[in-house]
Order: C-alpha cells, then structure tokens, then sequence
C-alpha cells in the first residue's frame, strides 16, 4: 500500500510539473495567437467592404459571390491544395500536424477562407480562425524544439505537437467568439470527448489569447443581448419542441449538404466554386429587393441574428431567412470552399427560435431564438456541451442556460437518431 501510494505521489508530482512547463509555453503561444487574430480580423473588416465597393462601381454586385466561389476554388486548386476541410485536418493532426499544417500551406488555406467570406460565401470567421491558430501552434512547438536543442532549460518546455497545435486553435476560437471556455473546450473537443492532455493547456492558450484580443478590439460580446431574460417552466416546456424542430432541420441540412456534394462531384474543381457561386447570386436575389440588400446568404449570419434578436421579425419572415441560410451554407460547402460551419449554424438555428418567438408570443422577445441558435449548432455539429457555454459567454444570460441544454440535448438526440 505505502509503495502505491509513493508512485502514485510520485505520477502526480511529475504531472504537476509537466503541467507548469505547459503553462509556461501555451500562455505565449495563447497571447501572440490573440494578437495575431486581432490583426487579421481587421484585415477581413476592410476587405468585405473594398470587395463591395468594387462591385458596386462594376455594376456586378449581385455577381460576386460568382466570381469569388470561382477565385477560391482556382486558388486552392493552383496552390495544391485541392480538396480539403478543417474537420479532416483536425482529425488527421492527431497523427501528424506536422503534415496536416505546414505554415505556408496553412496561410494558403486562411487567405482561400478570407476570399470565401469576403465575396458573399456562407461560412464563418472561426474556420480561418481556427486554421490560423493551429497552424502558430505547430510553429510555435517548432521554434520550442530548435531552442531546446541548444539550450537545455527549453527542454522542459517542450510538449506534443498536437497538444500546442490545440492549444494554438483554442486561443483562436476564444478571440474570434469573445469567448475563452467554449474556445478552450471546440479545440480540447474531439469525437465528441475531451481530450484530458488537452484540455489544460486549450484552457490557458484560450484565456491568454481572449486577454490580448480583447486588449486590441474590446470587450463587446459575440451575441449582445438587449434585455435581461428571466427562467420559466414554460419556456423549458416550449425549449423541448425547438429542440425537436432543431433536430429535424439540422438532419435535414446535413443531408442536404451531401446531396449537393454528390450532385457537385462530377464538376471539375476549379469551376464548381462557379457553379456554386452562381447559386449563392441567385439566392442573394430576395434580400437584395425585397430587404435593401440585408446580407442574409452572406458570411456568418450574425447580423442577421442580430436583427432577429430585436423581436419583431414575423415567422413568415424568419423562416424565409431559415431557407435561405439553409440554401446559401449547403452550397457553399458543396462548392468545395473552404470556411466555418458554427456560426452558419448559429444563424439558421436563430431563424428557426425566432419563427417560435413570433408564433408563441412569450413576452420575452429574443429568448427562443438564442435557445435556437445553440440547438442547431449542437446538433449539426453533435456536441452537447459547446453550445450552452458558448450561448452563456456570448450573451451573459444564465437564464438561457437550462432551456439551452434542454433544446440542445433534444436536437441531438433527434440528428443521432436520423443518422
């Protein structure tokens, strides 16, 4: 017993220390990721806005997504890079990050998501974002293991490539969603479980990051809420039948999403961006004419929640923008372009919450759209956990934290059920 007891003394202290030089390596590499997102964020901002500028004066507004889903797909494929999703490169950098983000290719990869965005292409911020932060990590473990080659005191400094190319992600993730947690759990996260070697250090590479972002660009919460919300037992009762709509949207779009892969195969890759860019102009048509140019289709969607969260969209309406949305993200990763899925999912999951906020009339405008949003994103993307903490960090509301896991759980359990 006494020499059980002394190794297992002994196996913690050793993880003590390790987790020290962990500490001392990933609060860096966490900060300089924080600052390096900041600065790119800025770039993104004026880049969409020069974008539209030069469509507007080409009269071919209405035509760059077009053009733009063409440009990514040429680039990707004369940069070697071809086919590629920030999913499988995650699961493959378990293996080996060194193949999975050289630095060059890396930024290829990042400027092919700013392109994405930046032309009309319905993804999210956070899939550069997390390509960026993964991409520093594996980097920053390089520049670790050359120093501790010649000097000895950087040896215990050293930690898996794979651990600092998490924590590199889970920095990117907490400044690009103002949110440290949930950026330290999507990058521990994998397979649906926390990777324990992972976990701390995402953590302090997501708090350090989330400190120098928010030093450069502010404390302004991803998803402002304009109210103060209150829990009731009704609104967990109504969270169950959104979390049942969620589910079945969600399958519904995943499905579609591969119908539209399989359709799009046959094209050559450098033009089925211009396929799927021809359908993203024709979807951008209604918002263009009907809601002065309301960019529905467009990036990420949070103005569009933000809109939604004002209250006083109609459900004919939210379930228009829910089609759309739908519509515009399915292309667009079927065009073989590259960016995030969250905050897509975010937004449609909005649209659906917010089509019950009209029909229900619960007095507390804004309250099932939120639960939406992390209903949907928790069951196209099957996590369980994420989506509440991002909801609750993202909009400060504890009141959303209950239905959210209510809605969550249900929309996961209906997409498991219909895979």
């Amino acid at each position: 017993m006494t020499q059980i007891s002394f190794a297992s003394a002994r196996q913690r202290l050793r993880m003590l220390a390790h987790t020290r030089r962990l500490v001392g390596v990933v609060l860096p590499l966490g900060a300089g990721t924080g600052l390096v997102v900041a600065a790119a964020l800025r770039g993104l901002g004026s880049f969409e806005p020069w974008v539209g500028r030069i469509g507007t004066s080409a009269h071919l507004t209405l035509l760059l997504p077009a053009l733009g889903l063409f440009l990514v797909t040429l680039w990707l494929s004369l940069t070697g890079i071809g086919e590629v999703s920030l999913a499988r490169d995650m699961d493959l950098a378990h293996r080996d990050p060194y193949d999975v983000f050289p630095f060059r290719r890396s930024l290829a990869k990042v400027a092919g998501c700013a392109m994405t965005i930046g032309f009309g292409g319905s993804t999210g911020v956070e899939g550069p974002g997390k390509w960026l932060g993964s991409a520093l990590g594996l980097q920053f473990h390089r520049l670790v293991r050359a120093l501790s080659r010649r000097m000895a005191p950087f040896r215990r400094l050293l930690a898996p490539s794979a651990v600092l190319v998490r924590a590199g992600a889970a920095a990117a993730l907490a400044a690009v969603f103002r949110a440290p947690l949930s950026g330290a759990l999507m990058a521990a996260e994998h397979d649906g479980r926390l990777d324990a070697e992972a976990t701390i250090p995402c953590l302090f590479a997501a708090a350090s990051g989330f400190m120098t972002f928010s030093a450069s660009m502010g404390l302004a919460p991803l998803l402002p809420a304009t109210r103060a919300y209150r829990a009731a037992f009704v609104e967990i009762l109504w969270a169950v039948l959104l979390g049942l709509a969620c589910g079945l949207v969600a399958s519904i779009f995943l499905w579609a999403k591969g119908a539209l892969r399989r359709i799009l195969d046959p094209v050559p890759f450098q033009w089925r961006g211009l396929v799927a860019g021809i359908g993203l102009a024709l979807l951008a048509l209604p918002a263009h004419y009907l809601w002065q140019g309301f960019p529905v289709t467009q990036g990420g969607g949070l103005e569009l929640v933000g809109h939604l969260l004002k209250g006083d969209t109609l459900a004919p309406q939210a379930l228009a923008f829910l089609a759309l949305k739908f519509a515009a993200t399915a292309l667009t990763l079927a065009g073989g372009v590259i960016g995030g899925t969250w905050l897509p999912a975010v937004t449609m999951g909005a649209a659906v919450g917010a089509a019950f906020d009209a029909t229900l009339g619960l007095g507390q405008p804004g309250y099932m759209t939120l639960v939406g949003s992390a209903a949907f994103a928790g069951a196209t993307h099957e996590t369980l956990l994420v989506p509440v903490v991002f909801l609750a960090e993202t909009t400060g509301q504890a009141a959303l934290v209950v239905p959210a896991l209510v809605g969550t759980g249900v929309a996961y359990l209906v997409v498991r059920e219909a895979a």
